[in-house]
């Protein structure tokens, strides 16, 4: 029976599916390496498909794992090839990026345990020894004490028992805030799906990590925009109501507010001297 590993600081950084994916990319890398196979461009790679990866993960849906290969490709934890002459040929070849490996290859920590014979006997390859875990000329990863607040407030407005993998919400929020979504837009969205939401069963709700990657939250946000719309043709389809008060000097101007006055001069649908004359001065 196999068994899935995965690092618990990746997973911070690209949540726990990509994390395990990368483990295993990681381990097929080291052993390419250790037997001197798939050099390409001065980097060892592996390859595998979608396909190959979701009989490898069958707890994953082939869309997941994509996501997933993308998240470790955009945080530049590995690198995308393809080397193969058949065009129809889709299988796509992977390597350690930068972060991990600056010059192209693995450099081994010291001391654990040998995968291969020890150094200087026959059986080693080129009579050196190699080691089973990868060691990063960088930290790729940021800095625990390093708190997204934005992001944080964000998902604390989310339904508690329904937050799932914080670190993958985490992420997503802040893509969401970076393709130009204010956090106050998207406050707001999360308020009324919980408020929408708040009598639903439990096979009925949507789980945090869901509702960010799978851009659930824009009906809210498009919904709170119209509203907003609304709101403000209304409120000027009152203030013109008002300037008319104005300027027929109407006995029902006396219930004009001072912050009316001010909006009505901001709108420049009335003049100082019209307020005057309605005896608003």
């Amino acid at each position: 029976m196999s068994r899935h590993s995965f690092d618990p600081d990746i997973a911070a950084l690209v949540g726990l599916n990509a994390a395990v994916i990368f483990q295993n990319i990681t381990f097929w890398i080291e052993k390419n390496q250790a037997n001197r196979r798939n050099l390409r461009d001065g980097r060892y790679w592996t390859y595998n498909s979608i396909s190959a990866f979701a009989e490898l993960f069958p707890y994953l849906t082939e869309k997941q794992i994509r996501t997933a290969l993308d998240k470790l490709i955009k945080s530049e934890l590995i690198l995308k090839g393809s080397f193969s002459d058949d065009r129809y040929d889709r299988t796509c070849w992977y390597a350690l990026g930068d972060c991990i490996c600056p010059n192209g290859q693995i450099e081994w920590a010291k001391g654990e345990n040998d995968t291969f014979a020890p150094e200087g006997k026959p059986s080693a390859p080129e009579g050196k020894s190699y080691k089973n875990r990868y060691k990063p000329n960088i930290n790729p990863y940021p800095s625990r004490g390093v708190v997204d607040d934005e992001a944080e407030k964000i998902l604390a407005a989310y339904p508690e028992d329904r937050i799932r993998r914080r670190a993958d919400c985490l992420l997503a929020i802040r893509e969401i805030l970076t393709s130009g979504i204010t956090a106050a837009d998207l406050i707001e969205a999360v308020q009324s799906y919980a408020s929408e939401s708040a009598g639903f069963t439990r096979s009925k709700v949507c789980f945090s990590d869901n509702w960010f990657s799978s851009e659930r939250w824009q009906r809210y946000v498009c919904d709170a925009q119209i509203q907003r719309e609304a709101a403000k043709a209304k409120e000027a389809e009152a203030l013109k109501g008002l300037a008319v008060w104005i300027a027929d000097r109407s006995p029902l101007c006396r219930h004009i507010s001072p912050s009316q006055i001010t909006a009505l001069l901001a709108a420049e649908l009335v003049t100082p001297l019209q307020i005057q004359a309605a005896g608003l001065g």
